[in-house]
């Protein structure tokens, strides 16, 4: 998921945050791809789980820092998507990583980050 100008939303260290995520999701497919194993994608697993604890409680801080109107929307949001990294973390680790999981972690992972960041959070873009 490679970085593009036009996903920033003009306040420079949660650019750079998405910017992150969006490496890490990179490393998380080539690691996928080049079969380097469930060690590694569990890794990544858990850098994705974490940062973006941190990044939401980033993002929802500016939020609150400027009376975004659609504050609890957007944190529900963030609250899903940490329930699903928390799902796949618990899929992987009980039932291994095989083809199916990648997919599965692949998708879940690449479709809501592009969809937040270019719906939910462009909404908060145009706000500012």
């Amino acid at each position: 998921m490679t970085w593009k100008d036009s996903l920033a939303i003009g306040v420079p260290a949660l650019d750079k945050q998405h910017r992150e995520l969006c490496d890490q999701v990179d490393k998380l497919f080539d690691a996928c791809s080049h079969g380097k194993g469930a060690d590694e994608v569990k890794r990544i697993l858990d850098f994705l789980a974490s940062y973006t604890v941190r990044h939401f409680a980033d993002e929802e801080a500016f939020q609150q820092k400027i009376k975004y109107p659609k504050y609890l929307q957007h944190k529900a949001k963030h609250t899903d998507f940490l329930n699903q990294v928390t799902k796949l973390k618990k899929e992987a680790t009980e039932n291994g990583v095989n083809i199916a999981m990648v997919i599965k972690i692949n998708q879940t992972i690449s479709t809501w980050l592009v969809e937040h960041i270019k719906a939910t959070d462009s909404d908060l873009k145009n706000y500012i």
